[in-house]
């Protein structure tokens, strides 16, 4: 099988060859590791796009106090200022563009990415990557996006408030996204990849019933136009949010990124065939990976391996480096899962 066949029939549910493989290649892991980093990579290629090897990235050197500490404080393009302390890592809003529900009805959107300027070379760069891979686009993150441009906790309270100003926020925002799953759809991308975050460690951050209310149809709006051309949606959630599966099963959402130390393997492999998700299996960063050693990480994705059965379809491998993590358990991790 080819890269592109692999993954298809995986999120099929059909059997493969071997595991499929998908790296996200983050900053953090090459500013931390370097060069030995892109050998790893590049000595076993994933299935969801193609290696190059990454510039090594270095912050400024006016980030660092005096004690040695990194330290940035950056506003981005959405006009929010984001708080960073460990670089490559994503930063905390701080300081954030919608204060008053004046600042609500005239916020204005940064420009749309590139590639919906120019459609005939979206149709291109998509045609060319579909010759060897199967092709998720990016999908935007609704709540995410609202809170770093409001605040969290403001947000909150307006949720419950239902505030007009920022209900036509949030529908303006739905559509500033439906906009480039329309672009992906009609350039011919296999599918579109979403990412908001509903959880905590151990339950929702809003409600069910407000989930339903406020942003499940806004999803609906981002998803149809890839629903409806009967494209992969896949859906990216840290927390614990199996009170939602079903809610992400109406919206046509076909395979999850999930949180996963925050399940229970076993029954989460029960619910994902109760629901007819697929699974990006992402071994646990925050345990495992960091303190754990290189035998903690081969014994955990050997369990993940019998738990999940990736090569018979349904289930996939994630992998990235996070800050902190040895090179040695880097290794193990990308090792054992490419030799299974």
């Amino acid at each position: 099988m080819n890269h592109r066949t692999r993954v298809a029939e995986m999120l099929a549910h059909r059997p493969v060859d071997r595991c499929a493989v998908q790296y996200l290649y983050g900053p953090v892991g090459f500013y931390e590791h370097g060069e030995a980093l892109n050998d790893l990579y590049e000595q076993y290629p994933g299935d969801f796009g193609p290696f190059a090897r990454q510039k090594i990235p270095a912050p400024p050197a006016e980030a660092f106090g005096a004690d040695g500490r990194y330290y940035e404080r950056i506003t981005d393009e959405w006009g929010a200022t984001m708080e960073y302390r460990v670089y490559g890592i994503m930063g905390h809003a701080v300081d954030f563009p919608v204060q008053t529900m004046e600042d609500a009805r005239q916020y204005k959107f940064p420009p749309q990415p590139d590639d919906l300027s120019r459609p005939a070379a979206y149709r291109d760069k998509v045609s060319r990557m579909k010759q060897d891979y199967f092709v998720l686009a990016g999908g935007g993150g609704l709540l995410e996006r609202m809170w770093a441009i409001r605040g969290f906790e403001n947000l909150m309270v307006d949720l419950v408030d239902e505030k007009p100003e920022i209900n036509a926020l949030m529908d303006r925002l739905a559509d500033y996204f439906r906009a480039q799953v329309v672009a992906a759809a009609d350039a011919g991308a296999d599918g579109i990849s979403f990412g908001d975050d509903y959880g905590t460690q151990n339950g929702l951050l809003l409600s069910p019933e407000t989930f339903r209310r406020v942003v499940k149809p806004r999803l609906a709006h981002m998803m149809e136009p890839a629903v409806k051309k009967g494209l992969h949606i896949h859906f990216h959630s840290c927390g614990l949010v199996s009170d939602l599966f079903e809610d992400f099963r109406d919206l046509g959402i076909q395979s999850l990124w999930p949180q996963l130390p925050l399940y229970d393997m076993r029954e989460l492999k029960r619910a994902l065939d109760y629901y007819g998700f697929s699974l990006a299996i992402h071994t646990d960063r925050a345990v495992t990976m960091t303190s754990g050693t290189a035998e903690d990480v081969r014994e955990t994705v050997l369990l993940e391996n019998e738990i999940f059965k990736p090569k018979d379809g349904g289930a996939w491998f994630h992998i990235e480096a996070d800050t902190g993590f040895p090179l040695e358990n880097l290794r193990t991790l990308v090792e054992t899962v490419n030799r299974i």
